[in-house]
């Protein structure tokens, strides 16, 4: 078995055995387990000389990439990882920055597409919890107060999705049968101008800002990476419209917490739904906890976490596997570790 690749599993969030459970043992027949430290939990395979395929999630994977990948003064063909998965879209946890030498020459893949609708629909949900004024609701319901008040409108909102690829997309499928105007704004220039879900399509700085200070829902899907780190300060809050809403789906690094949390509070923009953070978990003394229920819904950067998609992204990479052990290519999206997905 000395040439089959080992699969090394090094995850977060008490992961590890679960992802072994689900991928099993007739595509790869020896697991490795990492879920506290890869030192020690990786020696055997490390020293075993063995190929491996490792799959990486949470900020544990950082370490388990770092340790087996330290031969990268060997030949391509003789190194030790032939392939790393990451189980997250985004590989920020993984910082890969750091790991530029190391990781060289290695193919990684990610579990793009495999939380598509979730994200899609916590969006919608953010956009709803806000227009159904659903905080007021709740207080009036625990105080058996009767109050018909006025809800607000989602017909006709201004939609700007920054970051539109295949989660912005999902998005505005959703949105559409709901009459909102969705406007997606993507990294690189599109020949076309609106795409089949009726979203329009624009590129660059100029339109970005424009788009931010237009907009009445701004979705931030960014990636983190240099570029995109704590773009959303109080300044950019500052060029939003008083009564827009933020949800952020795709990155904490993104946005500054603090400021983020004064421009709420200062009513410089009308609130913000938020499933991710700056640093996670969000520190007890953060004061986007102290925000009133009626100016925010935050969620515990769970918006895509159920069995089903999990087990569904896992399958993802099981579908790869399958493929990878019997062609040796890897038929899937091959994510770029510079910029981060």
């Amino acid at each position: 078995m000395k040439n089959v690749p080992a699969l090394c599993i090094c995850a977060s969030f008490n992961r590890t055995q679960i992802i072994s459970d689900i991928i099993g043992t007739d595509i790869f027949p020896d697991h490795f387990l990492c879920s506290k430290d890869a030192a020690t939990e990786f020696a055997e395979v490390k020293a075993s000389g063995r190929p491996v395929v490792l799959v990486v999630l949470g900020p544990l994977g950082y370490s388990g990439i770092k340790l087996l990948t330290d031969d990268y003064d060997k030949p391509q063909s003789e190194r030790r990882v032939k392939w790393i998965h990451s189980c997250s879209a985004g590989l920020d946890w993984y910082r890969f920055g750091e790991l530029q030498k190391e990781i060289q020459g290695i193919p990684i893949t990610t579990g793009k597409g495999g939380y598509n609708a979730l994200l899609a629909q916590h969006v919608v949900y953010s956009i709803l919890y806000f227009a159904r004024q659903t905080a007021h609701q709740q207080r009036n319901r625990a105080a058996k107060k009767w109050d018909p008040f006025e809800l607000e409108e989602t017909r006709g909102l201004q939609v700007g999705i920054l970051g539109y690829g295949e989660i912005g997309r999902e998005t505005a499928k959703m949105l559409q049968p709901m009459y909102m105007d969705v406007t997606g704004v993507k990294r690189n220039q599109s020949a076309e101008t609106e795409d089949e879900y009726g979203a329009k399509l624009v590129s660059g700085d100029e339109e970005r800002d424009r788009v931010i200070r237009e907009s009445d829902i701004v979705v931030n899907i960014l990636p983190a990476t240099p570029e995109t780190e704590g773009m959303f300060d109080l300044e950019r809050f500052k060029t939003m419209k008083r009564s827009a809403i933020y949800i952020n789906i795709g990155r904490g690094a993104t946005q500054v917490d603090n400021e983020l949390a004064e421009a709420i509070s200062t009513g410089v923009i009308a609130g913000a739904s938020l499933d991710v953070f700056q640093q996670e978990p969000l520190p007890l003394a953060s004061p986007l906890w102290d925000i009133d229920d009626d100016k925010i819904l935050l969620t515990s950067h769970n918006a895509c976490l159920t069995e089903k998609s999990f087990r569904d992204t896992i399958g993802l990479f099981t579908k790869y596997a399958k493929e990878y052990m019997t062609t040796g290519k890897l038929n899937a999206y091959l994510a770029d570790a510079k910029l981060g997905y």
